[in-house]
């Protein structure tokens, strides 16, 4: 069983074994031999295969369906989705996922620095979001937030420009203030108190009619 280490600390590894070996080999008694450190592994730049493989479907892809756009791999690639939900253990049908992601990612002209950078920003985003108890077989959907209520416009504001209007001036801050205060919000002068529910009942009978 292999165990994948970051470059810092298999860095740190490789600078421990090193020293050890050295002090063996400073120490050692005549006739000894010399202890060198060997690597076991390399931590390659790319994947020489992978990318041959990547090129040799681009070519072959190019030649038999031509000039087109990413949207037919896409829907292609979401049947391979199900059909390798069905038989996880099938390596032909993530290959078959493998081919048609390169090949939508071609033809939509993304390059793999463009997705390293979506997948930073996209894991940020998700990392922050909340998610229910996983299921096995289900689909990962995180929680969306719910909408804040929307509060019905009554017509208050309208109605008050309206009677001031009428009065011959525009709508300041502080109109409205004291009756407001004194009767929540309701109007301090009982004219603006009758005049606002004869505007609220018209407004309320036109409505309705327009609803039906």
């Amino acid at each position: 069983m292999g165990y994948a280490f970051d470059a810092e600390t298999a860095s740190t590894c490789k600078g421990a074994v090193d020293s050890w070996v050295g002090e063996w080999n400073q120490e050692r008694l005549p006739g000894q031999e010399e202890y060198k450190t060997v690597p076991l592994y390399a931590t390659p730049q790319s994947a020489p295969e992978r990318d041959q493989i990547r090129r040799e479907h681009a070519a072959w892809s190019q030649a038999t369906f031509g000039d087109v756009g990413p949207v037919g791999s896409l829907k292609h690639l979401s049947k391979e989705a199900l059909e390798a939900a069905a038989e996880p253990g099938d390596l032909s049908e993530w290959a078959d996922m493998q081919f048609l992601l390169w090949d939508a990612q071609r033809r939509a002209g993304i390059s793999d620095e463009q997705i390293t950078l979506a997948m930073k920003e996209k894991l940020a985003v998700n990392k922050k979001r909340e998610w229910p108890e996983p299921k096995d077989g289900e689909p990962r959907l995180h929680i969306k937030e719910q909408p804040a209520p929307v509060v019905p416009d009554d017509g208050r504001e309208q109605f008050e420009v309206w009677i001031l209007e009428k009065r011959g001036r525009e709508r300041q801050e502080y109109d409205f203030a004291m009756g407001k205060f004194l009767h929540g919000e309701n109007y301090a002068d009982s004219y603006t108190r009758h005049m606002w529910k004869a505007w609220s009942a018209s407004r309320a009978a036109m409505l309705n009619g327009e609803s039906k």
